[in-house]
Order: structure tokens, then C-alpha cells, then sequence
């Protein structure tokens, strides 16, 4: 027998006596949260039936989706279609993006270097790194962010012309990129 059988083989048997283990492949065991509710019986398991409705489901939910982009109801998709869609999202996450910094940055709506520290994905963060990303986000040196500077360094979503910031470019001129920040070509 050569190798290559030998491997194919090994790997079969060895799939076969996981998948006798329980199972279950998810973590510890258990169906996550998402799926819980399509196991109808209640087994701890997705059986055929339950893999049936959740196709099912999944099915309607991009036939609905479909339907709200499909807007003259022709069945299809046109390019206005799609951009309307994609700006209505673009819309949702930049009214998101917006939301979440008034909560960060309080009521004078501008964050400092504190507020800044205090997000839950930078609290354990070194203090350097933290000042350093301050640094390029606080671009006119004012000691705060506003949501503006805080908008300017995250990646913009291109517009319907194809550029980034409406104007054909994919940054504005006067962009600060902090210290550190290399510039283009490697130096």
C-alpha cells in the first residue's frame, strides 16, 4: 500500500472515531445560541428535519432581502437597485459609527485621551501604543477628537462615483498621519 492510501485512510478512520466522540463539534458540546431554537426536539442536535427548516428559513430571509432591493418589483436587480441598497447601508453604518462615539465621547462631544483608553478594546492596550493612536487621530493637535478627525481615519466607504471621499480621492490632501506612520514607497 503506498503512501498516499495510507494517508487517506488514516484520515477516515481517524474522522470516523471523532465524529463516534459525540457528535457534537461544536466547543464544549452544546449548540450555540443561533441554532438553538431550530432544534425543535430539543436533542442537543440538528437532525434532517431541523437542517431542512433552517435551509428553508435561510431561504426566505434572501428572498425577503431580495424583495426590499428590488424596489420596481421586477425581479430583478438593477444597478440603481444595488446602489440604493448600498448606500442605505453605508447610511446605517455611519449613523452606527456616529451613535457609538457621542457614547464614547460624552457630553462635550469629543473624546480625550482618557475616553479614548477606556474603549474595552484598547483597556488593556500600552499606554504608548494608546497615545500614539491619539496622536494620529487628534490631526489638529487640539488635545481632543472630534467625530470628524475620529471619521478621517477610518476606512471610508467608497461613494457612488468610486471614490472614497466624494472627490475622486481616497484621503483629503491635508490628511495628518500621525508619527510614525510610514509613508508610501517604504520610507
Amino acid at each position: 500500500m503506498n503512501l498516499k492510501s495510507t494517508l487517506v485512510i488514516g484520515i477516515f478512520l481517524g474522522g470516523a472515531s471523532f465524529a463516534q466522540a459525540g457528535d457534537k463539534l461544536f466547543g464544549d458540546g452544546t449548540l450555540p445560541e443561533f441554532l438553538d431554537h431550530y432544534d425543535v426536539n430539543r436533542d442537543g442536535q440538528i437532525d434532517e428535519e431541523e437542517r431542512q427548516a433552517i435551509k428553508e428559513a435561510r431561504k426566505a430571509a434572501r428572498e425577503s432581502n431580495r424583495a426590499e432591493i428590488d424596489t420596481d418589483g421586477d425581479g430583478k436587480i438593477s444597478k440603481e437597485e444595488s446602489q440604493e441598497a448600498r448606500n442605505a447601508i453605508r447610511a446605517a453604518i455611519e449613523d452606527k459609527r456616529a451613535e457609538k462615539f457621542a457614547e464614547i465621547a460624552g457630553d462635550d462631544g469629543r473624546l480625550s485621551l482618557e475616553e479614548l483608553a477606556a474603549i474595552p478594546h484598547l483597556e488593556n492596550a500600552p499606554k504608548e501604543m494608546i497615545a500614539e493612536i491619539f496622536a494620529r487621530l487628534n490631526s489638529d493637535e487640539s488635545g481632543d477628537i472630534s467625530f470628524e478627525e475620529f471619521n478621517a481615519r477610518l476606512r471610508p466607504y467608497p461613494r457612488h462615483d468610486g471614490s472614497r471621499n466624494g472627490s475622486g480621492n481616497f484621503r483629503p490632501k491635508d490628511h495628518n498621519r500621525g508619527p510614525g506612520h510610514r509613508k508610501e514607497g517604504g520610507e
